[in-house]
């Protein structure tokens, strides 16, 4: 198999650990996935137990996949950073799309920045920076995530690059690193669907109203 491949098939088996539900499950003997929001993430746990202990847990879980996967692959290609990202991309569909669950999951959120940690810790700043404004500004978790998703990519390309490889596992060009980073949050994007369909409907639902209301 290629190295991408490999990679790819790597960071799918690490990240279809489903920690949320195996955690629940023994703990708070619950099927998380039919429990609350139905998401096997971080965020879902802490609601399905009331435990913030049991949030963080998972969060620290499911980022650990991510930096795994980056890792062991590259362990085994230690200079390909395209290959070390199909890694963090297979640890994605892993998490999101676990096998072990019947190819359900979460939202790859934890997973993702667990990952970049290695293959580019701006992102994960950024992205962390939005999202805590978002919030300060009264939008709710689902609407923060979305924010951060779709502002980070462009603050990337406006920064200086010398800023923005800083402790980079690999060398990698600006434009790769650039284009990996858009690829990642259209596939973060894609995981969110539920919200964006369920945001664009609330707003439509609305619609007629304010129109009415403004006559």
């Amino acid at each position: 198999m290629t190295p991408v491949l490999v990679s790819f098939v790597l960071g799918y088996l690490v990240g279809s650990i489903p920690f949320a539900y195996l955690l629940t499950r023994n703990v708070a003997k619950v099927d998380i996935r039919k429990a609350g929001s139905g998401n096997v993430g971080g965020y879902n746990a802490y609601v399905v137990t009331q435990s913030k202990g049991m949030g963080l847990l998972v969060v620290v879980l499911d980022c650990a996949k991510g930096f795994i996967a980056v890792q062991a692959s590259l362990w085994l290609f230690p200079s390909a950073y395209l290959t070390l990202g199909m890694a963090l991309l297979g640890a994605l569909a892993g998490h999101n799309y676990s096998f072990w669950l019947g190819f359900k999951g979460g939202r790859g959120l934890a997973t993702a920045a667990g990952g970049m940690l290695l293959l580019g810790p701006s992102y994960v700043v950024i992205w962390s920076v939005v999202w805590l404004t978002a919030k300060k500004l009264r939008y709710d978790i689902l609407a923060s995530n979305l924010v951060a998703i779709l502002v980070t990519p462009p603050i990337l390309w406006v920064l200086p690059w010398s800023l923005v490889k800083t402790w980079i596992v690999v060398r990698v060009e600006s434009g790769t690193f650039l284009f990996f980073g858009c690829i990642l949050s259209v596939v973060l994007l894609l995981s969110h669907f539920d919200a964006v369909r369920d945001i664009w409907k609330d707003t439509r639902s609305k619609g007629p109203e304010s129109s009415s209301s403004n006559t």
